[in-house]
């Protein structure tokens, strides 16, 4: 009740010495109409849209792989997180202990494998666990890189079954894990013209470099020679990181680079509308594990990434931020200006005008739109870091379905015991996301009372 009206107070006087400076808005946000209860005010500043900034960051990372197109290098990052399923470390506890299991009894026989994948007569739940969480999880990956499909080149088929050669590497480090023994990565890595002709064999060096037998050699030699791009997906630092957190490479010097080089640092997410003031309060709009990304465009800009968001992801985005806005104004209504219990009393025509000067000065959005990343649970708070410092709170899109291949700890891993909610983009589309939303807007309105009671008792 006492901090309701010091509030209004404090809101009187800021009326009072912070007179109107932005003109009556009267564009509407690009691309989409209005959302019932939103004001113009958060979202005049980006008229232009969200491809302002893109193409002009550097982007080029030490974890860009000279051999890997963009798509294969975010591709990389996101076969890290599968493999972290398929190895039982990630994803619905229901099948983790399916995933550590499946397969140990078949021989380490990549024409083998490769018949239990393709031929009919043979099953490939042999090899692998029909976890129907993956499923869209799996579109994602194929679509910024179709050879990890087991129906490459097909591009009418929508397939849990990942490519033979995936299933086999699964298979080979499964069989490493359960063993005890543990690759020697800088040795595998400092012999690639070895790795990719199965013709030559290893020398006892070569062997013990690696902490390979002459079997698992020729395995991946067989695999490699089949798709020889993989070896590049071999050095990707996410990966490495998934191999080292997994137990089945040394912690070698190369191993310690590549996961030092594991990140988002090199996206960091701009400003996007609102106020860029630094007492704002910032919301932080990430698109994780999502095809809603082009890519693979030719381009003449070397510091692009060669991704470009769909409209469909901008569009949705956008609708988010309004209706988060909108959220913020009725709750901070309900809550600290039209509260029953309040003797202090503002008329609907002050609010109306006053919300505006309100929303432009102390809420500010931020987004990553030039590239697509990969973040869960267990790498939410480092990445949000990474990429968007400032936040005040994070809202992570998911592309379609993916979330069921994640495992929510929701006493841990989503609002209120942390500044970040999970949605699911086709929930933003037909509307589904009303309670998340409000939690989150609750929680902005607070923090932007909490702003202006600071600023109007600031002494002078």
């Amino acid at each position: 009740m006492r901090f309701k009206i010091v509030f209004l107070v404090a809101v009187t006087f800021w009326v009072t010495f912070h007179p109107l400076i932005y003109p009556p808005d009267t564009r509407s946000f690009p691309g989409a109409g209005p959302v019932h209860g939103t004001t113009k005010a958060f979202l005049v500043d980006s008229a232009s849209g969200l491809r302002a900034d893109q193409g002009r960051r550097s982007s080029k990372t030490a974890s860009m792989e000279a051999d890997l197109t963009p798509g294969q290098t975010y591709a990389s990052e996101v076969l890290a997180y599968l493999l972290q399923i398929t190895l039982g470390m990630a994803g619905d506890p229901e099948y983790r202990q399916q995933w550590r299991t499946r397969g140990l009894n078949e021989p380490l026989d990549f024409q083998n494998i490769v018949s239990i994948m393709t031929e009919t007569e043979r099953n490939a739940l042999d090899v692998m666990v029909l976890d129907p969480n993956i499923l869209d999880l799996t579109t994602v990956l194929y679509h910024y890189d179709r050879g990890l499909s087991l129906y490459e080149g097909d591009y009418g088929v929508t397939s849990i079954y990942p490519a033979s050669e995936f299933i086999a590497i699964r298979l080979f480090l499964l069989k490493k894990i359960h063993s005890g023994e543990k690759v020697r990565l800088s040795g595998l890595m400092a012999r690639e013209d070895l790795l990719h002709n199965p013709a030559v064999p290893p020398t006892e060096q070569d062997l013990q470099a690696m902490n390979l037998t002459p079997g698992e050699v020729k395995f991946l030699q067989e695999v490699i020679q089949s798709k020889p791009h993989l070896f590049q997906y071999l050095k990707s630092p996410f990966l490495v990181k998934a191999l080292y957190d997994a137990g089945a490479v040394v912690e070698d010097g190369v191993v310690k680079e590549k996961i030092s080089q594991v990140g988002f640092h090199a996206y960091p997410g701009r400003h996007f509308q609102g106020s860029d003031r630094p007492n704002a309060i910032k919301i932080c709009v990430l698109p994780s594990l999502t095809d809603e990304f082009i890519h693979g465009r030719s381009t003449d800009d070397p510091l692009s990434d060669d991704f470009e968001p769909t409209d469909f992801l901008l569009e949705m985005i956008r609708k988010l931020v309004r209706e988060i806005e909108a959220a913020t104004k009725k709750c901070m209504e309900k809550k600290l200006v039209f509260s029953e219990d309040s003797d202090v009393a503002i008329k609907r025509s002050q609010w109306e005008t006053l919300w505006p000067r309100m929303a432009r000065r102390y809420l500010g959005a931020y987004v990553v739109d030039h590239r697509p990343l990969v973040i869960y649970p267990e790498n939410a708070a480092q990445s949000v870091q990474e990429i968007c410092p400032q936040a005040d709170f994070t809202v992570i899109i998911l592309g379609r379905n993916v979330y069921k291949s994640i495992y929510f700890d929701r006493k841990a891993d989503c609002y209120p015991a942390v500044n970040r909610i999970y949605l699911d983009i086709m929930d933003i589309k037909h509307s589904r996301t009303e309670e998340d939303v409000q939690a989150a807007a609750c929680f902005i309105s607070e923090r932007i009372a909490d702003r202006i009671l600071a600023e109007q008792m600031r002494p002078e």
